[in-house]
């Protein structure tokens, strides 16, 4: 093959990829980075979403649990007068098991071995939650499994489900949001072809990540910081009682004979919609505190709150726009569904 042909072939087929990448319909990517399975939600080549369905299991690394799989705990500790009892159910993984969750007539004391179900995943702070009243009815082999559970050791996994990114994927994104699911993860085609027409693996020696600059999508999701093209920008700090998201003019300088307060309530619009894609984009939840750029005017203070409420319909889980105060405060909430961003990397 001629160099000019050569060239000429490299170039296509960097077009065909760079199509690919900011196409308008939206792509479901799914990946594994740092020992993690990750999805991205890309629509119009504009992140919009990211989840870590699992991680990686090998001999150095704890596999995730989800609500569907059944796994054998250890009895730690037994606190009746909390009316709880402290397990581990992987190896420095320590969960809460309420008495109340114990099946009628069971009795626990520290050293037994157990079978628990998540009911709530670990949220900063607090241990995640387990039940043993399991309905073994649902599964065919049932009896067989009661009889396997005396004979396993601590940490191992009476039920592995298989579609736990199934479950994750649908409690995340709206099917209506991507055109195709696309992956990597042989394993993972392999799984969610059972339960998703629209999967494609993707095998070609320049990878996803570099694609669709994954790993520079992520850091961008992690950073306090978020530039606004209008040359403002964003600052985002946690609290321990809420997330603080402090409008900035930033870069922006109004331009000449414009009126200063309607050249600012632009940037407080594009910001307010940028808000909206964050909140979702890191998983942000709980209370959310705005504070906008010189909000004096009425008008304008009905107009961000319109913007946010219209934005955040959008968004998987609920959003409430709440109010705004004089010293142009907004505040709302946005219903917790698993861990923000930062803590499922961890």
């Amino acid at each position: 093959m001629s160099r000019s042909v050569l060239q000429s072939s490299v170039k296509e087929k960097a077009r065909n990829l760079e199509s690919l990448r900011i196409s308008e319909s939206g792509k479901l990517i799914i990946t594994s980075l740092d020992n993690k399975i990750i999805a991205f939600l890309t629509i119009s080549g504009k992140m919009r979403c990211i989840t870590v369905l699992g991680k990686i299991s090998d001999e150095n690394t704890v596999p995730e649990i989800t609500p569907e799989d059944i796994v054998i705990a250890y009895v730690k500790d037994v606190k009746s007068d909390l009316g709880a009892c402290f397990i581990e159910y992987a190896q420095g993984k320590d969960g809460y098991l309420p008495l109340n969750k114990l099946p009628k007539g069971v009795i626990v004391k520290q050293g037994d071995l157990i079978p628990v179900r998540l009911t709530s995943q670990a949220q900063k702070g607090k241990r995640a939650s387990f039940t043993a009243k399991i309905d073994y009815s649902g599964f065919d082999n049932s009896e067989e499994l009661r009889n396997k559970a005396a004979h396993l050791s601590k940490y191992s996994f009476l039920y592995r489900s298989e579609t736990s990114y199934t479950d994750r994927i649908n409690k995340v994104f709206r099917q209506n949001e991507y055109d195709e699911i696309v992956t990597d993860l042989k394993d993972v085609f392999d799984l969610l072809q059972k339960d998703f027409s629209n999967v494609r693996l993707y095998d070609d020696l320049f990878g996803l990540d570099k694609l669709y600059s994954l790993r520079t999508a992520l850091s961008e999701a992690l950073d306090r910081n978020v530039w606004l093209k209008c040359g403002g920008f964003l600052i985002f700090d946690k609290t321990e009682a809420m997330t603080v998201i402090d409008v900035n003019s930033g870069k922006f300088t109004p331009a000449k004979g414009t009126d200063k307060e309607s050249a600012y309530m632009n940037v407080n619009k594009e910001a307010a919609e940028e808000i909206c894609r964050q909140l979702r984009l890191r998983n942000i939840s709980g209370i959310v505190i705005i504070d906008f750029i010189n909000l004096s005017n009425e008008n304008d203070r009905e107009e961000l709150l319109e913007i946010l409420k219209e934005c955040s319909q959008s968004d998987t889980v609920t959003v409430m726009v709440l109010d705004i105060t004089q010293l142009g405060l907004v505040e709302l909430t946005r219903k917790k569904e698993f861990p923000p961003l930062y803590e499922q990397l961890k």
